[in-house]
């Protein structure tokens, strides 16, 4: 009797061993980098851009990021550097900022991942936010992404949307005089490696 359960405690704590292991896979520390497709929001006036200068909208981006998984559920907290550029129709407006989007996913097939979620970003260039609005508050700016992507073990590439909640004022008075509103959307192309982690 004894032994029966010693052996069917053994095989409990296999199994469970066995499922907590299986659940953490995929769990770990990366880098990521890839490009942007950058839009100010008013689709014809970028949609005109973009056919007249392919290129001149693609920014690129690098980080890290942390994923935390359970089973086919996982949060992916992300670090990145970001550089953005689009033309506005008066000129073009660049910026370079740090971006923390946290996003929550779900596995399908195993290799297939759909997720989303809030992005913060922090602009540390740019030339288009009024002199005036140096300070924190006017800089820190949020948003959300949402996507799709594919992951072979380590290797993963998504492709995702990311939208601001609120406009922005640009101002190129300097050159132009005029004040214009904007909402910074991009498509971003993104290619990860995770180096730590099972």
């Amino acid at each position: 009797m004894k032994k029966s359960l010693i052996v069917s405690g053994v095989v409990v704590l296999f199994i469970f061993q066995a499922f907590a292991v299986f659940g953490q896979q995929g769990s770990g520390l990366g880098v990521k980098g890839g490009m942007n497709y950058n839009t100010s929001g008013k689709y014809f006036k970028d949609a005109e851009s973009v056919w007249k200068d392919p290129l001149g909208v693609v920014g690129y981006h690098a980080g890290i990021f942390y994923t935390m998984n359970s089973y086919d559920i996982y949060l992916r907290p992300e670090l990145v550097y970001t550089e953005t550029r689009f033309n506005t129709g008066l000129q073009e407006a660049e910026a370079k900022r740090i971006d923390a989007p946290i996003l929550a996913g779900i596995r399908l097939f195993r290799i297939v991942n759909v997720f989303g979620g809030p992005s913060f970003h922090y602009t540390l260039e740019d030339n288009f936010i009024p002199d005036n609005s140096e300070d924190f508050n006017r800089r820190l700016r949020m948003g959300y992404q949402f996507g799709m992507g594919v992951s072979l073990g380590p290797v993963g590439v998504d492709l995702r949307y990311e939208r601001e909640f609120n406009d922005q004022k640009f101002k190129f008075d300097r050159v132009f005089g005029q004040d214009q509103s904007f909402r910074s959307q991009q498509i971003v192309l993104a290619v990860s490696l995770r180096v730590f982690g099972p």
